[in-house]
């Protein structure tokens, strides 16, 4: 398959705060508009179709069964979760957006 036909799917959630905002026991959860849609810009800049699902209330467990596994088992602070023509690349964004953009690459 060509690179350009390769549909890069990021599965993630607008940042919440479940303890809330002040809270002291948990961090936030999720991304900022501005992180997704820099994440988004910055694969797009590879020349690549680009999708985003929002998984705070995802529905489509049956059509991505490796995301929802990931979900289930680690938790929505694992988002957000990459694919590759619906192959998992990576979860979290401990990478930052240069970690995600080199194991996108190493799929291509």
């Amino acid at each position: 398959m060509n690179e350009k036909n390769k549909v890069i799917k990021i599965f993630t959630m607008k940042q919440e705060f479940p303890c809330g905002p002040q809270s002291s026991c948990c961090g936030p959860v999720g991304q900022t508009e501005e992180e997704i849609s820099e994440l988004k810009n910055a694969i797009e800049g590879l020349g690549l179709k680009v999708e985003v699902f929002d998984v705070s209330n995802f529905k489509d467990e049956l059509l991505y069964p490796e995301v929802t596994e990931v979900l289930k088992n680690f938790g929505l602070e694992y988002v957000p979760v990459i694919t590759v023509n619906d192959e998992l690349v990576c979860v979290g964004q401990l990478t930052g957006i240069n970690g995600i953009l080199e194991e996108i690459k190493k799929k291509l």
